[in-house]
């Protein structure tokens, strides 16, 4: 589907796919109208720095902000309002206020919500929410907790639960213990020598991780008048914590289309969209961690990095304006803990070997790099910032523009 440059477009969810979206329509000369729609009382902000610079203090809200206020994006900003429902005659969307947005086109950006741990009892008063990272206000929360000499438990083993467990280590927590279920965290997707180094550099700053040990509940109780936390662990052990906060991934946000005829996956309720990110409804499209495009069915592409939002935000872009087709860089992600800068490229999420180029886990300077059938599909590296940028270049790929065509039709071809 191409828009004509005057027609009303909208776009809900204010994150960086939405922001991103909005702005490569006026780069490729949309005229019409667009307004972006947000559950937040805020601008649209960057989010990889909450778990690290801002949460520690070091930036503030101004300084993650994707938009220039001296120079702001020609759009209408509805701050503040939750979205309820997907209208496909006419097209548009029912706000929580009772308002009704039509429009011609509809790009949903809603993102995901952070997943949590399941209260160990239903007794009234033996459950308080732990701590997430999934938004500015979250961020807000765990950064005015008092981490001092407290006790904490970050359950879960990827990036961002390692990340949140190094910075309540600079912001002097007295313990710091990761239930990330499995004996290395990241193993199982990166291998074991990068999840080693990972966890030595974390040990060595005193880092806990508790063996092996799924988390499935959380208990509250008091003590006298100090609030401690309980962490049941698969078998029936538990973590005692002062703090507790959850990084065991998100869920899309996605529930207010169940009613509407937009296709969803069976296991996460993503938005099932092509490669030009067209969902099932004309006129419907969807970017960033709510879709889940065909490519990620293929294992292209992985699913959940800030690159990939925003690449997906231009293919969208591109395909309602009728521009050039985007062309895609191989997946990149980055990872910041303690001393270590973590860098990886390509399909790693789908390789079936890896091996190490250079360095041990012990040095914390390794490159790795990533096979399929015996064909490179990855690199990574902790502090090889040079070796990283080196291959990323060499492997730069431009998507056939069948890839990126909103004709590509394979919507019926998805299952999951």
């Amino acid at each position: 589907m191409t828009v004509t440059p005057d027609c009303r477009i909208l776009i809900v969810g204010a994150g960086l796919a939405g922001y991103h979206t909005a702005r490569g329509l006026r780069a490729h000369g949309h005229t019409g109208p667009i307004t972006v729609i947000g559950e937040e009382n805020r601008p649209a902000y960057d989010r990889p720095a909450l778990s690290k610079a801002y949460l520690t203090g070091a930036v503030c809200e101004e300084d993650l902000r994707l938009d220039d206020p001296e120079n702001p994006l020609d759009v209408a900003w509805v701050s503040g309002r939750g979205v309820v429902g997907l209208s496909e005659r006419p097209l548009g969307v029912r706000t929580d206020d009772g308002a009704f947005h039509e429009a011609d086109a509809v790009v949903v950006t809603t993102g995901a919500s952070a997943c949590t741990l399941p209260p160990a009892s239903a007794e009234e008063g033996s459950y308080v929410r732990p701590y997430v990272l999934r938004s500015m206000e979250d961020a807000l929360a765990l950064r005015d907790a008092n981490l001092h000499g407290a006790d904490v438990v970050v359950v879960g083993g990827g990036f961002l639960a390692l990340e949140t467990a190094a910075t309540c280590v600079g912001r002097g927590a007295e313990s710091v213990t990761v239930a990330a279920g499995e004996d290395y965290p990241g193993e199982k997707r990166l291998g074991r020598p990068v999840a080693e180094a990972i966890r030595i550099a974390h040990e060595a700053r005193g880092v806990r991780f508790a063996p092996g040990a799924r988390a499935e509940a959380l208990r509250t109780a008091y003590v006298g008048d100090t609030m401690r936390h309980e962490v049941v662990l698969a078998g029936g052990a538990t973590l005692g914590a002062h703090v507790v906060i959850c990084a065991i991934g998100a869920q899309p946000r996605t529930d207010w289309l169940r009613e509407s005829g937009i296709r969803l996956t069976h296991d996460t309720s993503a938005i099932l969209c092509d490669d030009a990110g067209a969902a099932s409804v004309p006129g419907v499209y969807a970017a960033g961690d709510c879709a889940q495009w065909a490519s990620h069915s293929s294992g292209l592409r992985p699913v959940g990095h800030w690159q990939e939002a925003v690449e997906e935000a231009a293919v969208v872009s591109a395909a309602l304006t009728g521009a050039a087709p985007v062309s895609l860089q191989e997946p990149y992600f980055w990872s910041d803990q303690f001393d270590l800068r973590i860098q990886g490229a390509g399909r790693i999420h789908s390789a079936d070997h890896h091996e190490v180029l250079e360095g041990t886990p012990e040095e914390g300077n390794l490159l790795v790099r990533y096979l399929r059938d015996g064909e490179e599909t990855g690199i990574l590296g902790i502090n090889r910032l040079r070796d990283v940028k080196c291959w990323r270049k060499r492997r730069q790929i431009s998507a056939p523009a069948s890839q990126t065509s909103a004709a590509s039709g394979r919507i019926a071809t998805l299952s999951r």
